[in-house]
C-alpha cells in the first residue's frame, strides 16, 4: 500500500471538511435554488452544477462566514447563470424577481428545520389513514387514481380530503412554530 503524501491528507482533510458542511446544509440549498426556479428538473440540474462549484471554491471559503450563506450567494448567481442561458423555456422569471425570490428564501432559511420538525411532529398527530394519504400524495409509489381504485372511493373524494388534511397541517405548523418561537 502506498503511503499518503502530506498534499494527501490535506486534500482529504479538506474534502472531509467540506463534506461535513455541504452535507448538513445541501437541503437547503436546493430548498433555495428551487424556490428560484419553477422546474424540478432544472432545480436538480442547477443543484448538481453548483453543488461541484461549491467544491471547486471551497479553497477561497472564509471558514469565519456562515457556509450556507456563501453557498447560497454561489447558488444564486448559477441560478442567474442557468436563467441567462436556458432559452428553451417560455417562461423566464424577470432578474428583480429572481432577486425578490432569493432575498425571501435566504431570510427564512434557518426557520427550515424548526418547520420540518413541527411538519413531522404534526404528520404524526394524524389518523393512520390520513398519513397513508399524505405518503401516497407525496411519496407513495402509489397514484392516487389506484389509491382510489383499491378504497372505492373517488380520486376527487381523496383530493378534498388532501386539501382538509393540508389545511390542517399548515394549522398545526403555525401553531407549533409559534410556540417555538414564544420559547426563543
Amino acid at each position: 500500500m502506498p503511503a499518503t503524501t502530506p498534499s494527501d491528507a490535506a486534500s482529504d482533510a479538506r474534502y472531509t471538511e467540506f463534506l461535513s458542511y455541504f452535507s448538513t446544509d445541501c437541503e437547503r440549498i436546493h430548498a433555495y435554488i428551487f424556490s428560484m426556479l419553477p422546474h424540478h428538473a432544472d432545480a436538480d440540474d442547477v443543484f448538481q452544477r453548483c453543488s461541484l462549484l461549491l467544491w471547486k471554491k471551497f479553497e477561497t471559503f472564509d471558514r469565519e462566514r456562515d457556509f450556507l450563506s456563501w453557498a447560497c450567494g454561489v447558488a444564486f448567481y448559477e441560478v442567474k447563470n442557468f436563467l441567462r442561458t436556458a432559452q428553451r423555456d417560455r417562461l423566464q422569471f424577470s432578474e428583480k424577481l429572481i432577486e425578490l425570490l432569493a432575498e425571501d428564501r435566504a431570510a427564512t432559511l434557518n426557520q427550515q428545520p424548526q418547520r420540518l420538525l413541527a411538519l413531522r411532529q404534526c404528520v404524526g398527530q394524524l389518523t393512520a389513514r390520513q398519513q397513508q394519504l399524505v405518503w401516497t400524495a407525496y411519496g407513495g409509489a402509489t397514484t392516487m387514481a389506484d389509491l382510489a381504485d383499491a378504497t372505492g372511493r373517488s380520486a376527487q373524494t381523496l383530493y378534498n380530503q388532501l386539501t382538509t388534511i393540508r389545511r390542517k397541517l399548515a394549522q398545526c405548523v403555525q401553531m407549533r412554530l409559534a410556540v417555538a418561537g414564544d420559547d426563543l
